[in-house]
């Protein structure tokens, strides 16, 4: 099992993360190689600089599907009305405050290598104007051969 992850800024410092408006939003993340998805790992910034609010910003609920973003158009062009939610993973609840790195067994075990995963976040820790992400981690078994698989 390999880890690949996603870094929506460089450095997991306080405030340097990919802030959305609310507290409910999605992202569809290409891997850099297609991996049969085992588990995921969310990362929150840690530290007690502005501990409160960093946490009430913190993703609370959020689930994980395979996206179908790949099979939509085929033209690279992203058309949200036309995609779907794609394969269920998984349903988790991020304790931020109890721990800021967690990582999240997937319950549906798949047979095929994916290229397209989708974070929903579902809700944040109370703040009412936005939520921040900062590093999202997938965590699989890529190919055998290096990553040349037809998908």
């Amino acid at each position: 099992e390999r880890s690949f992850f996603f870094s929506f800024q460089p450095e997991n410092q306080p405030g340097n993360c990919w802030p959305f408006p609310g507290s409910q939003g999605h992202v569809v993340i290409k891997l850099s190689v297609p991996i049969v998805p085992r588990a995921v790992t969310m990362d929150h910034v840690s530290g007690t600089t502005f501990h409160g609010e960093s946490i009430s910003s913190a993703p609370k609920d959020f689930a994980v599907y395979v996206s179908d973003f790949s099979r939509v158009g085929g033209g690279g062009g992203m058309e949200e009305e036309h995609e779907e939610q794609g394969t269920f993973l998984g349903q988790f609840t991020f304790l931020a405050a109890l721990n800021p790195t967690q990582t999240f067994q997937l319950k549906e075990e798949l047979s095929g290598f994916v290229n397209y995963l989708r974070l929903q976040v579902l809700s944040n820790w109370g703040h009412p104007d936005y939520t921040c992400l900062y590093r999202f981690r997938v965590h699989g078994d890529p190919p055998k051969d290096g990553g040349k698989v037809s998908v």
